[in-house]
């Protein structure tokens, strides 16, 4: 008797599956209190994490083509989802990464912890430049790697703050020149959700058009378009909320 044919819904669904089943182990090793990950098996699971998000791309673009509109809807949505997850555990990896190569090898502390004598790291920073639609990203990397390591004075950390900002953003003036003053002044500017819907909501309106077509360019618009609703959707819009502000913004 010969073999069922599957579905293409469900070979997809598999494949995502497997996928899937890549992150999970990746998250129950890096939640192992028990057998913490050394520097080598964190960055063997960074490489793994980029190879998963690969794997996510050429699947979302393999449906396209192949699944019909309403099963496409749910399948991307739950794409959608795992690649939140990837983009999140591989933002935690960087961080233990990154506050490892500072705690070990770039700071050098005196026993009387008076004062410090440090060599400046040089860490990788997003630069923010003053527009709302990057605030919310460039914070969480800042906090991260920044705001919340211990090991750094506050002068410290308003040197990375400083260096980190550029254009309107570097214009900022605050009641003094202290990190907190300078932290909380960029919060209390840029932390405006509205603003921040509105920017989002700009650029879905209003993408980047196509000069001809493409796989590269279609890519493009598909991961921009993409981007933009992946950062709505980690604002928690309620879907009547969303509505109003695209009305409000028209």
């Amino acid at each position: 008797m010969a073999p069922k044919e599957l579905s293409e819904l469900t070979v997809f669904n598999r494949r995502k599956a497997h996928l899937l089943g890549q992150i999970t182990r990746i998250r129950n090793s890096l939640e192992n209190v028990e057998s913490p990950l050394n520097q080598v098996e964190k960055r063997a699971k960074l490489a793994s994490l980029s190879e998963v998000k690969a794997k996510i791309d050429k699947l979302r673009t393999e449906s396209y083509g192949v699944l019909s509109d309403e099963e496409l809807m749910d399948f991307e949505a739950s794409l959608d989802t795992m690649e939140v997850d990837a983009d999140n555990l591989e933002v935690s990896l960087n961080t233990l990464l990154e506050s490892s190569n500072v705690d070990t090898s770039e700071l050098s502390v005196k026993n009387d912890f008076a004062n410090y004598n440090v060599k400046l790291p040089s860490i990788n920073l997003s630069e923010f430049s003053g527009q709302y639609i990057d605030w919310l990203q460039f914070k969480s990397q800042f906090v991260s790697l920044i705001h919340d390591n211990t090991c750094l004075s506050d002068s410290q950390k308003l040197y990375y703050l400083q260096s980190a900002l550029k254009g309107h953003a570097k214009q900022l003036q605050t009641v003094n020149d202290s990190y907190s003053s300078l932290f909380e002044a960029l919060e209390s500017r840029y932390e405006n959700k509205r603003l921040i819907v509105n920017s989002h909501i700009a650029e879905l309106l209003n993408p980047n058009k196509i000069k001809f077509e493409s796989a590269f360019h279609l890519r493009s618009l598909i991961d921009s378009i993409q981007s933009h609703l992946r950062a709505l959707k980690q604002l928690e819009l309620e879907p009547n909320a969303l509505c109003e502000s695209m009305l409000i913004l028209l």
